[in-house]
Order: structure tokens, then C-alpha cells, then sequence
């Protein structure tokens, strides 16, 4: 494998629809099943799922390591990473700062992102199973470009790649997002607080029966019934 291919790395960009969301909590709606098992944020779950049949095409198969290996809830995380990295002191290991302490990593173990830093948790990385065999990586190496998708770490990680493109869906995947009937899940919007006071006080005796208009209060005198 050339130096030059295993330079393609580039930052992410976030679809709009996950900004400002908390990593690992995302929506379902948001998420979408991928072949192989697991999800993905759904525009890289359409960049996925296209390359996959573009790969099965011309004789290769991509899946996921495992459903654990996209996206990833917080608690998953978490607890993944409580299982490779402890507090006591390990010299000569490296470390990563969680809820404000220093963690270990265990010897033997691979390197795993806190809860909420990885890119499993916004639903846009995948692993690839056997990435490294070398039909497998050879076409990846031809084609992650072209489908939106970038490494994070190389040479020492072949099988994590990301969706890097955000809403700049590549041709490819936006020709079969087109071809597939793919539409954007609904974004639900937060209703905005009323800041409702409370029901003004009624005097003893006064026979005041009071509603909200959606703006104010508004009293009227009970009516009275015969006896």
C-alpha cells in the first residue's frame, strides 16, 4: 500500500441535523439499519449501503466487524471503554482524560475513544470486517473517496473509516439515494415554553371563574344558578 493513498484523511463534517446533538443520544429517527447489522446516521447509513453494493458488484465484501461497530449509544461506549482502560497507574501506557481522571490503558488492549468523543456515537464511522486483507483494503483505498468516507487513523487502523461530507452528499450516493426513494427523516422541532404564570388569586366571595388565552389570564363572573 502507498504512502499517498494512506494519507487520505480529512476532517468531518457534521450533517446539519446533528449539531447540537449529544453524542451517543441520538434520535431514532436519525438512524437507519445498514446491511451486515447495526445503524447509521442516515445519510452515511445511504453512503454505506451504496458502496457496499458497488464493492459486492466487483466481487467484495464489506460489513460491519460487528452491530457494535457503527453507531455506538453512550452507555455502549462506556462501558467499552471502562473494560480497557482502569485508573491505577500503568507505566509506559498510554492515557485518556475521563470525567476528569486520568485512565490507563490495559496491556493487550486496543485504544478506545471516551464516551461521547468517537465517531460511532454520532452514527458516522463504521469498521470494516477484515479491512486489511488485501483485496479488501486495495478497494477501498480505489473507492472510500467516492462514497463520502475517510480514515481517522492510519496505518495502524484499516477498518475504522467515517462519512466526512456532511450534507454535500457525493453524486454516487445522492444517485442512489434518488434511485431508492430516500427522503430526510423529520426534524422535530422543540415547542417553545409558554412561560404560563400562574392563575391569579380570587378573593373570597368573588365569584371569578378565570382562563388561559394562550397569552394572559381572563376572569368572568360565575353565573349564577337558581335555587
Amino acid at each position: 500500500m502507498s504512502k499517498v493513498a494512506w494519507d487520505y484523511i480529512v476532517p468531518v463534517v457534521l450533517p446539519q441535523d446533528l449539531r447540537g446533538l449529544e453524542p451517543g443520544k441520538l434520535p431514532a429517527n436519525l438512524l437507519k439499519a445498514v446491511p451486515g447489522g447495526g445503524k447509521l446516521h442516515w445519510i452515511a447509513a445511504c453512503a454505506w449501503t451504496s458502496m457496499v453494493e458497488k464493492a459486492k458488484s466487483e466481487g467484495v465484501e464489506l460489513k460491519p466487524t460487528s452491530s457494535g461497530d457503527t453507531y455506538r449509544d453512550y452507555e455502549t461506549q462506556k462501558r467499552g471503554f471502562l473494560t480497557r482502560y482502569q485508573l491505577e497507574l500503568i507505566p509506559g501506557q498510554s492515557t485518556k482524560t475521563f470525567e476528569g481522571k486520568t485512565w490507563y490503558l490495559k496491556k493487550g488492549m486496543a485504544m478506545l475513544a471516551t464516551p461521547g468523543k468517537s465517531q460511532h456515537n454520532l452514527g458516522l464511522a463504521v469498521d470494516v470486517h477484515s479491512a486489511s486483507e488485501p483485496k479488501r483494503i486495495n478497494w477501498l483505498i480505489a473507492n472510500v473517496k467516492e462514497f463520502g468516507f475517510s480514515w481517522e487513523v492510519v496505518p495502524s487502523e484499516p477498518w475504522h473509516i467515517r462519512y466526512v461530507c456532511g450534507n454535500n452528499v457525493p453524486p454516487t450516493v445522492k444517485a442512489w439515494m434518488d434511485a431508492n426513494g430516500v427522503v430526510a427523516p423529520a426534524v422535530s422541532t422543540p415547542v417553545a415554553a409558554t412561560n404560563k404564570p400562574a392563575k391569579p388569586a380570587t378573593p373570597a366571595g368573588v365569584g371569578l371563574h378565570w382562563e388561559w388565552n394562550g397569552a394572559k389570564w381572563i376572569a368572568t363572573k360565575n353565573k349564577q344558578t337558581e335555587a
